[in-house]
């Protein structure tokens, strides 16, 4: 009885995958470009020596990951300059173009 009422509530919870939002590649980037950042500006407020290692473990994995996101837009062909030009501190990204 109560696997049934389940699946009736999992219909009413679940969305169509139509309905589901398609997230574009440069928002991706958009989205990755702000992590690295965030974590940049965290590092340079911590004081805590378990702190300043985590963020700057935080900022080479983001650092990493937008490289990475960077490289695949560049493949597939999809410019996006708004993006590059956000960049604060252009020496800690590994050069991709």
């Amino acid at each position: 009885m109560m696997a049934a009422w389940q699946k009736v509530l999992e219909l009413f919870h679940s969305e169509p995958a139509s309905a589901k939002k398609q997230i574009s590649l440069p928002e991706i980037v958009d989205q990755s470009r702000r992590d690295w950042l965030y974590a940049q500006s965290c590092y340079k407020t911590v004081s805590d020596p378990d702190l300043v290692d985590y963020f700057s473990f935080l900022i080479k994995a983001y650092e990493r990951r937008y490289v990475y996101l960077l490289r695949k837009a560049r493949d597939e062909g999809i410019c996006c300059p708004g993006i590059i030009s956000g960049i604060q501190d252009e020496t800690t990204v590994r050069k991709v173009f």
